[in-house]
């Protein structure tokens, strides 16, 4: 048995890169979209969602398939064993309960909209299963050695350029978010288990911006 991996999380990275890649997609934004669909009833629009989830989310899957590619069949160790995918899980959720609260300290969600399902995904979904396995497969793949023939060198370097510029995409994508509001969750009403009907207050930061959009 392999016991780099955590037990379940593990999974996605241990059965190789596809698989890697492709539960990363299904987290975000696969889940997100079947959320937004059956609980929020709406489509999440390219053009009207974050940058970050329309291109940084894919974006991701295909860096985290890349590391576990590069890292290849060693088990996790050392920055990526257990106790350090631990606390990767551990300080992504608490980022992510942090963030949640100064959003609605600040006012660019209502108690409403950060209470939406997409929202709640997001935040205690999202960012701790991601941050086990992309730190997992991310420092994994840019600590594994080259090859012994002189194109398996340049292949993993060049690789590991392209795992960072990703990564450093969708980092740029959650700075240009950041600078330009959007809807992201719509107020929700859990009583009735749906959107609050519109019209919406502008009553938030993101809202605004959704209403200056029209």
């Amino acid at each position: 048995m392999n016991t780099g991996y955590l037990p379940v999380l593990g999974a996605a990275l241990r059965h190789g890169p596809w698989v890697a890649g492709l539960c990363v997609f299904a987290v975000t934004p696969g889940a997100l979209l079947i959320i937004a669909l059956v609980l929020e009833r709406r489509w999440l629009v390219p053009g009207e969602q974050f940058a970050a989830v329309t291109y940084g989310d894919p974006l991701l899957a295909v860096a985290a398939g890349l590391g576990t590619w590069l890292a290849g069949p060693r088990p996790p160790h050392g920055l990526t064993g257990p106790a350090a995918g631990i606390a990767a899980v551990v300080l992504t959720l608490l980022f992510g309960l942090a963030q949640w609260r100064d959003e609605l300290r600040r006012g660019y969600y209502t108690p409403a909209q950060a209470v939406a399902p997409t929202k709640i995904w997001h935040q205690v979904v999202v960012y701790p299963v991601l941050g086990y396995w992309l730190w997992t497969a991310g420092i994994g793949g840019l600590s594994a050695p080259g090859g012994a023939a002189t194109w398996a060198v340049w292949a993993v370097w060049a690789g590991k350029a392209l795992l960072v510029a990703l990564t450093g995409i969708w980092v740029a994508t959650n700075v240009y978010d950041r600078r330009h509001p959007k809807l992201g969750h719509p107020p929700f009403d859990w009583r009735r288990v749906r959107p609050r009907p519109r019209p919406w207050a502008a009553e938030s930061q993101t809202l605004l911006a959704a209403r200056e959009r029209g």
